[in-house]
């Protein structure tokens, strides 16, 4: 979230067009870190309309999520901006989330990034508890990678968590239920089949195991896909793309459709909702979206299925998922071939990657929308 506008792909086309959102205005809150709640913060950026001194450091998705808004609502918004790279969801977690969740053993803390639980609550959120807000955006994860059971847990009780407590702070006047927005993973490394990938199952868990939001355990939320965005010549490192660009655009259309009533909005790739065993022709067919969506297909890779016996888990990370191509489609499916599994076809998975594809390359995009389908996984018999 902190990356800032002066790194982001035509960075001064980008800032030089913020200039003119006159009616937006921006709040940056200077890095701090404190052991006991603060009621005060310093600031980097006072309350105002960006400036030309100004712009290049604010955080690239906050300030264009702003920016692509806006013409929606004609009206003024207002940015607070509070983030740090390289910090753990535990720093930010408010004592009552803390308390309910495993906490990851974060040791060799760098100065820079703090990770220990609270110390980013207590002096870069509780202080605007007071305020009213209509709703925030989160990005953040990387960190927490490899711990995912225990995220899981933790992206549940953060959103509830900082809802119950804005609203008192606020005395009823932010919503008790205000939406709530995030970025799931982006790209790594260019894949490498040797390495240990990781970040599927934080992309996982940020969704509470759902693989989409709003869902039961993160109700009003909505979720920007971003595997699909990858940047492995990055200056800054393949983690930060610089494409934030789309990154802002597929939070729009979340905040469109969820924050505000939007409901002829699409901000959801496809979903696999049927799965059909073709045992005659070794095939099994995985349709979208209960085949209302047309789907535009980019490639034939990215689907894994775990073949073993009925007694065999499926761990993430087990032998026995194995690659199997798409070999046609249909308008809202498509088949894949499953004779190499010479027993059953246990589970499914797509894009399980830490990077699945090159840019905008995945297999699976809405033709309406152009949005990536996210990742995907069942550990159940695909009958």
């Amino acid at each position: 979230m902190e990356f800032p506008m002066n790194q982001v792909n035509n960075s001064e086309d980008e800032q030089q067009r913020a200039l003119a959102f006159s009616t937006i205005r921006v709040f940056l809150t200077a890095f701090a870190k404190s052991d006991s709640p603060l009621d005060t913060v310093s600031t980097w950026h006072p309350w105002g309309p960006p400036t030309s001194g100004g712009i290049g450091g604010l955080s690239a998705v906050c300030w264009l999520f702003g920016e692509y808004l806006q013409p929606h609502l004609n009206y003024p918004i207002g940015l607070v901006q509070t983030s740090r790279g390289g910090t753990s969801i535990e720093a930010w977690s408010p004592p009552e989330a803390i308390s309910v969740c495993p906490s990851n053993p974060f040791n060799n803390e760098p100065e820079c990034c703090p990770q220990r639980p609270l110390v980013l609550w207590n002096a870069m959120i509780h202080p605007f508890l007071n305020m009213t807000i209509f709703g925030a955006i989160w990005y953040q994860g990387e960190t927490n990678v490899g711990y995912p059971e225990a995220y899981s847990c933790q992206m549940k009780q953060l959103v509830k968590q900082w809802r119950d407590m804005f609203h008192n702070g606020s005395v009823g006047e932010t919503s008790l239920d205000f939406p709530f927005g995030y970025v799931q993973l982006s790209a790594l490394n260019p894949p490498n089949a040797t390495q240990w990938d990781a970040y599927p199952d934080l992309r996982w868990a940020q969704t509470v195991g759902h693989g989409y939001s709003p869902n039961p355990d993160l109700p009003y939320t909505f979720m920007a896909v971003a595997m699909d965005l990858p940047d492995f010549s990055s200056p800054y490192g393949a983690v930060h793309t610089r494409f934030k660009q789309d990154v802002s655009r597929r939070l729009v259309l979340g905040a469109l459709h969820v924050a505000y009533g939007r409901s002829d909005v699409t901000f959801q790739g496809p979903f696999p909702t049927l799965f059909t065993n073709d045992a005659s022709q070794r095939a099994l067919i995985v349709q979208y979206d209960y085949g209302r969506t047309p789907l535009d297909i980019r490639a034939t890779n990215g689907f894994q299925i775990c073949c073993a016996s009925s007694s065999d888990p499926c761990d993430s990370h087990g032998p026995r998922w194995m690659e199997v191509p798409i070999t046609k489609h249909g308008n809202s499916d498509v088949t894949l071939s499953i004779a190499g599994c010479s027993q059953r076809v246990m589970g499914l998975r797509y894009a399980w990657r830490d990077s699945p594809c090159e840019l905008k390359k995945c297999a699976i995009y809405a033709a309406d929308s152009g949005l990536p389908a996210p990742p995907y996984m069942t550990k159940t018999p695909v009958t």
